[in-house]
């Protein structure tokens, strides 16, 4: 039995961001190396100790990175860092870059390592610098020096390209760590029904962002951020939490079919590397009380291809809390048919490029088919993805696919405008 990963490192990104007053010392020098810096605004001085005295190396002002050596592994810091004015400087802990320089390619890591190196030899001496440290009998600067220095310059001129995108990852990582802490993100309920009858079977819950200056801000430009940065975990614990606590309601409005009623809640695949979710997500339907016979799990098969026999822990674990589990996204994986045989799934959702597909893509049609007969022989139930017309309904019912999901039914609704839907689906379609 392979022992348990470690789990990954919490990020802290409630003050990732720090003002720092005039004249305010940001790290001295044999301090150690903990974190590298950004400034986001104002000045800071980078100087060092020679013969006595504090000798100025440079000066850096808003983008710029100081510190950096802190990324490269510990030690003592070799420069003072002082704030000119107040400024303001986002901190980058190691552990914040931590998954991304390890899923580089070794031969990138080391040059990127040694490129930092010799461009950090040379920025700390300034032309003036070099000249006090060759009559102090020191090296001076070399052609080649020269030449790697205008390399280094011209790689790093490219990398300002993407400065600005990094920053605004930063200071969204922080919004969406404060958004968690104030409740911000919610869940909005979208249909899932019975082909062809179109009668109610369940919701699935999408996680929005309904930010106090932005208004609703849209999952595809916060979940990335809060995926690299971890603090996705949190956020689908938040939406499972809304769930439970919604299922009620929802079965209140519904009457008689009621009972049959479910919610399903998204997992993200970057915490499958570890089994302490399922305590977590055990713990909330423990407190909220909701009967889990009312709860799906939906993955991606991203989840399950970093660590397949980690993932298929969990889905049994998930399976004893009670919930169901379902595989998201079917169709657009590497591994779906030898997923459908591994493990414990329950149902399967077809991709919707597929379904956009099948009324005018004869090869559409036999994929979904085909899709639809395996997953029958696995007695899994089928859930058509992104339906937007009568003509996809008909073609995914005619083929055998039991539910359906998408605008043509209803587009996602906040929780009190589902309760809308159910009375009126009820009376319509029973």
């Amino acid at each position: 039995m392979q022992p348990a990963k470690k789990p990954e490192p919490k990020l802290d990104f409630h003050h990732i961001r720090t003002l720092y007053k005039k004249g305010a010392v940001i790290f001295h020098e044999e301090d150690s190396r903990d974190n590298a810096y950004i400034i986001e605004h104002g000045a800071v001085e980078i100087s060092t100790t020679r013969k006595g005295k504090q000798v100025p190396l440079v000066r850096l002002g808003a983008g710029e990175v100081f510190g950096e050596t802190a990324l490269l592994g510990a030690g003592k810091r070799t420069a003072t860092a002082v704030a000119l004015e107040d400024t303001e400087v986002f901190t980058i802990a190691p552990a914040l870059l931590h998954d991304r320089i390890m899923h580089l390619d070794p031969l990138v890591g080391l040059l990127l390592t040694l490129l930092v190196n010799r461009y950090r030899q040379w920025r700390y001496r300034s032309p003036d610098q070099a000249a006090t440290d060759s009559e102090a009998g020191g090296p001076p600067l070399t052609g080649e020096d020269m030449e790697s220095i205008e390399k280094a310059d011209t790689f790093l001129r490219d990398l300002n390209i993407q400065k600005e995108v990094a920053l605004n990852e930063l200071r969204l990582a922080q919004e969406i760590t404060r958004a968690i802490d104030e409740d911000q993100f919610g869940p909005w309920l979208q249909p899932i029904v019975s082909l062809p009858e179109r009668k109610l079977m369940g919701f699935e819950a999408l996680v929005r962002w309904n930010h106090p200056k932005r208004g609703l801000v849209s999952p595809a430009e916060f979940i990335p951020v809060a995926e690299r940065t971890h603090a996705v975990r949190d956020i689908d614990m938040s939406m499972l939490r809304s769930a439970c606590k919604l299922i009620p309601q929802l079965q209140k409005a519904a009457g008689n079919i009621g009972r049959k009623l479910y919610v399903s809640v998204n997992l993200s695949g970057v915490y499958f590397g570890n089994d302490d979710i399922v305590a977590d997500i055990a713990a909330i339907v423990k407190k909220t009380g909701v009967d889990p016979a009312h709860l799906v799990f939906e993955i991606t098969e991203t989840a399950l291809m970093g660590d397949p026999a980690m993932a298929e822990k969990i889905l049994l674990e998930l399976k004893k809390v009670g919930g169901r589990i379902a595989l998201d996204d079917f169709g657009t994986g590497y591994s779906s048919l030898s997923y459908l045989h591994r493990y414990a799934f329950d149902i399967l959702k077809i991709d919707r490029t597929f379904v956009h597909d099948v009324g005018h893509n004869r090869k559409s049609v036999d994929i979904v088919r085909a899709i639809v007969a395996l997953a029958k022989n696995f007695h899994l139930q089928i859930v058509g993805e992104g339906i937007e017309s009568e003509s996809e309904i008909n073609l995914l019912s005619g083929i055998g696919c039991d539910y359906g999901q998408g605008y043509c039914f209803s587009r996602p609704l906040p929780p009190e405008k589902a309760l809308e839907y159910i009375r009126d689906s009820i009376k319509k379609y029973g």
